[in-house]
């Protein structure tokens, strides 16, 4: 069933050194956010972003086009927005133009390198924090207010348009930066860095009774890290781009979105070690934060 969809990640550690290698903290053990000595129990970032909307965490589906990159991209750093939001960083919440970061990851940063579909989680982190985001609003011709697959397909060839570019640089992410254990990411995701985390790691449709999925099979694929909880059964949750229903079975701790699953940590921990996992913030350096989990 898997085969599908297209596999939407490139596996390119020469491109994920160079674009690491280019932060000022290419690690988050290097970031400040990193040197907490103690984060809480839990922290579940969907929680923020339906507390701001009033309404569930969107479960978004890519359709046929390999653009997961994007959709795992556009998750992670709406799950900061929220976070900032709930800090009283920020004020309002967007839902990002997944096409943007596809075409830009693949053509402005990446340089056109892949004929077919699919894209390296480095390059996305890469444009959003050179270039930036783009708000799903309508931009003179340009209606950017559903998600396109032939849209999708066609600015991954040829690039992200000059006035929506434009747009985008209006919009930078900060800071980026690469994420390699379920420690760290237990981190990032206390002070409400959500992650995008890339990885050949494939699991079962089917939750366990604690809204677990197994492991299983070959998934070349960017999903969303937006939350973790470390009690007697410590795990991540991944953000799938799926849609609603692929996944099925309970949904687990913290009423977690449809979209996804939970993960034990000891294979976040593996799939984190892949090395193109990577955190957003909209702040410099990656603080640290204390944010109220308990909404």
């Amino acid at each position: 069933m898997i085969d599908d969809y297209v596999p939407g990640r490139g596996d390119d550690p020469e491109a994920v050194a160079v674009v690491a290698g280019a932060q000022p903290f290419p690690f988050f053990s290097m970031t400040p956010a990193a040197e907490r000595e103690t984060i809480p129990p839990e922290a579940f970032l969907w929680k923020a972003r339906e507390a701001i909307t009033g309404k569930p965490w969107p479960g978004r589906n890519q359709g046929q086009v390999g653009s997961c990159v994007s959709f795992g991209t556009a998750a992670a750093i709406e799950a900061t927005m929220a976070a900032e939001i709930l800090a009283g960083e920020a004020e309002g919440i967007k839902d990002l133009a997944q096409e943007v970061i596809y075409a830009g990851s693949r053509v402005e940063v990446g340089g056109g390198k892949i004929s077919g579909d699919g894209s390296v989680g480095a390059w996305a982190a890469e444009f959003v924090r050179r270039w930036g985001v783009v708000d799903r609003e309508v931009y003179g011709a340009e209606d950017l207010r559903r998600y396109d697959e032939t849209r999708c397909r066609q600015w991954g060839r040829t690039g992200v348009p000059d006035s929506i570019e434009a747009v985008a640089r209006l919009h930078p992410v900060r800071a980026v930066t690469l994420v390699k254990t379920f420690q760290q990411a237990c981190q990032a995701l206390a002070s409400g860095y959500g992650i995008a985390i890339c990885s050949s790691r494939g699991f079962v449709f089917q939750r366990d009774a604690d809204g677990f999925a197994k492991p299983a099979g070959t998934w070349n694929h960017c999903m969303a890290l937006i939350g973790y909880k470390n009690d007697s059964r410590p795990g991540g949750f991944i953000c799938n781009s799926w849609g609603d229903n692929k996944h099925t079975g309970p949904i687990g701790a913290g009423n977690p979105p449809a979209c996804g699953f939970w993960v034990d940590a000891e294979v976040v921990d593996r799939m984190l070690g892949a090395g193109d996992s990577w955190a957003f913030s909209g702040l410099d350096g990656f603080p640290a934060r204390r944010i109220n989990w308990s909404i």
